[in-house]
């Protein structure tokens, strides 16, 4: 005859349940799911030793695994003040793209200008909607590069063709080419940037307050 041990406090237990509860604080691409799998491992311990709250501290990182799979998955958005913004970096480099293009068209119109300006002012937009830290968290150096020479490059561009400044073009044609060839350089690694899993927390506040 198989002896039932009582259900007592015992240190598992209460270690999945603060484990389970980190995870829904935890964001990045592979961290929620490592800590709130930890959650449930060691709630599945805890439930086998006989401890108590071991079966919350497994529900709690349950919920974290199963939010991360579905988001992986696509069933669940991530809402876009918590995305790294990957869509908003392709659309402002194939804006300054697109105005270099009619820079070189010959002979260079006035409505030409103006069409330049504007495809560099959408993409300066577009740049400033990219979450810069979260990118070159995935590709070091990103954002020195984007920032300094991207971002003050179409600055600089703008400027000099709206105010009809020489030294502003010569600067942000520079910095603009020196943005090119690291983004050349660099293109795989930008190519395979990851959208980073929020926090569960962070998911249900931007769900909530949006």
């Amino acid at each position: 005859m198989t002896e039932n041990r009582p259900t007592t406090w015992g240190p598992i237990g209460i270690l999945s349940v603060i484990v389970g509860v980190v995870s829904w604080f935890v964001g990045g691409i592979y961290y929620p799911l490592v800590v709130g799998s930890t959650a449930v491992a060691l709630g599945f311990i805890g439930a086998r030793k006989k401890q108590k709250v071991s079966l919350t501290g497994m529900l709690f990182g349950g919920v974290t695994v199963m939010f991360v799979n579905l988001m992986n998955l696509g069933i669940i958005p991530i809402p876009p003040a918590l995305t790294s913004g990957k869509s908003h970096l392709i659309h402002s480099i194939n804006a300054s793209i697109q105005a270099y293009e009619l820079l070189g068209s010959k002979p260079f119109r006035d409505k030409d200008k103006v069409k330049m300006i504007r495809n560099l002012k959408r993409g300066l937009e577009e740049a400033r909607m990219v979450g810069i830290d979260k990118v070159d968290a995935q590709v070091p150096g990103f954002a020195s590069h984007y920032r300094e020479e991207f971002i003050i490059g179409v600055e600089s561009l703008i400027e000099g063709y709206e105010r009809s400044g020489i030294s502003k073009k010569i600067e942000g044609g520079l910095l603009l080419d020196t943005w090119a060839k690291w983004n050349k350089e660099n293109r795989a690694q930008l190519g395979r940037i990851r959208e980073s899993t929020p926090s569960l927390i962070s998911f249900i506040r931007a769900i909530v307050t949006r």
